[in-house]
């Protein structure tokens, strides 16, 4: 564009020269196109550096948000192991319900537990050693931070029920006594609902702008 007015007004400039009547209207008209040129000047400039900051920011944001979409995914897979070594815990409390006492084996119950117990200190192990990706905004990063710190707080409670569940299970034992126990476990030490849906939100309607 600024390079069609440099031409437009040149052959304008070539033109009025030729066909004006005086030399003092010839210079009224150069000073009115010279200020219109500067003005058309001054707002391409400012555009085109508004286009250099937006262009930024947006490549900027993209970045942030392949930052997080790759430590959310990753992050993801954890709590989904969480969850089947959670559910695998209440599967062998149900079935030690509905398993008569002549059907009971004390040791292959303890082995299974004890199993369940080794992933789910594996899976803690992970957790702790969780931190907010680099390159992510400072805000972002906090609210990370506490995703990660409430994260680590439920993966300690749960590893620590299931750790005791299996220690109450030690045989020899009588399948009424271990009812009882994994009972008093279950209500002392169970964790509370791991609830990280408004930092996330938060964070996806940050990096959505």
């Amino acid at each position: 564009m600024i390079y069609a007015l440099l031409v437009a007004a040149g052959v304008t400039l070539a033109l009025l020269y030729k066909f004006s009547p005086s030399r003092k209207g010839f210079m009224i008209i150069c000073g009115f196109l010279i200020v219109v040129f500067g003005v058309s000047l001054f707002i391409h400039g400012r555009q085109v550096q508004e286009e250099k900051i937006t262009r930024a920011q947006q490549e900027d944001l993209q970045e942030r948000q392949k930052i997080f979409g790759q430590w959310y995914a990753a992050y993801q897979k954890d709590i989904d192991r969480l969850d089947r070594n959670w559910q695998l815990y209440h599967n062998l409390l149900d079935e030690l319900e509905t398993t008569d006492e002549q059907s009971f084996n004390a040791e292959a119950f303890f082995l299974r537990l004890k199993e369940l117990e080794n992933d789910s200190a594996d899976a803690q192990l992970k957790i702790q050693k969780l931190s907010p990706p680099p390159g992510l905004d400072a805000n972002n990063s906090d609210l990370v931070d506490m995703v990660i710190v409430r994260t680590q707080r439920y993966v300690e409670a749960q590893t620590r029920t299931i750790t005791l569940s299996a220690q109450a299970a030690a045989p020899p034992v009588e399948i009424e006594i271990l009812r009882k126990r994994l009972r008093d476990i279950m209500i002392r030490e169970s964790p509370e609902g791991l609830f990280t849906a408004q930092e996330i939100s938060a964070i996806r309607a940050a990096l959505d702008d």
